[in-house]
């Protein structure tokens, strides 16, 4: 018994309980098997039985909070048998934001500037009349599908319709007399030339290009928008020439005065 003992001692055995004889016992060298349910080892490699490790889990999710997993909040079984080892299973919803169409960005009405014809709106049948249709990129503020947005309009394509049947697609609504530095009855990229007296109301719709900013950056939005502008009615005159000796002003009632 004493060569048992000193051995027993010198190796720091622990005789299975088995195997275990009087003396081992008498000794303390026997381990007890106290654990209750199928042995486990938890994720950071401490060996327990399962109840214990369940409960351990338990008391450590309720102190952070976590209810990662769990699609209710009750602290049922379902969640602690999950195959993910981060006890992530459960139900979730993913909600996506709508693309914006033409549809929903036309409620924003993108500014249009009125529609002007030069000479005055006066013009001599067979001369070149110059009209104006004057529009630029520019951004409107509001909220979309319950979202703060922007929207930038770009003006793309001008179609002028002149009232007597001639229109026109231009890439620009045209420039005044003035800005290009031109006399008046000088032909440009937007003038038309009517060719007989009347009154004509002319039109031009504006075909802008939109983008939409819900806070990471501008996204296209398919198609182009028509926006007709403000209409404009045009008088046209007819010129006469003759030779007089006089002017009307020294002959008021000459022919032709």
């Amino acid at each position: 018994m004493f060569v048992e003992l000193l051995v027993a001692g010198l190796l720091e055995i622990t005789v299975p309980a088995s195997s275990c004889s009087a003396a081992s016992r008498a000794a303390g060298l026997c381990a007890v098997d106290t654990s209750v349910g199928d042995g486990t080892v938890d994720i950071n490699g401490h060996s327990g039985s399962k109840s214990r490790v369940d409960n351990e889990r338990g008391k450590a999710r309720d102190e952070r909070g976590d209810t990662r997993g769990r699609d209710t909040e009750s602290d049922s079984d379902d969640g602690l048998n999950c195959d993910d080892p981060l006890q992530r299973c459960g139900v979730y919803e993913v909600v996506t934001r709508p693309e914006p169409t033409l549809s929903d960005v036309a409620s924003f009405a993108p500014e249009v500037a009125p529609l002007v014809p030069e000479p005055a709106g006066v013009g001599v049948a067979g001369m070149p009349v110059n009209v104006v249709a004057a529009a630029a990129e520019h951004i409107r503020e509001g909220e979309l599908f319950d979202l703060p947005v922007r929207v930038r309009f770009q003006p793309q394509t001008f179609l002028f319709d002149y009232g007597d049947g001639a229109t026109r697609q231009s890439p620009t609504g045209g420039r005044t007399w003035n800005q290009l530095g031109a006399a008046q009855l000088t032909p440009t990229a937007t003038s038309h030339v009517y060719e007989h007296r009347g009154t004509y109301t002319a039109r031009v719709t504006i075909r802008f290009r939109a983008d939409v900013d819900f806070g990471n950056g501008w996204t296209r939005v398919p198609g182009l928008l028509d926006i007709p502008a403000h209409t404009t009615r045009i008088t046209i005159l007819e010129a006469h020439t003759a030779l007089v000796q006089h002017t009307c002003h020294e002959t008021p009632h000459a022919p032709g005065c």
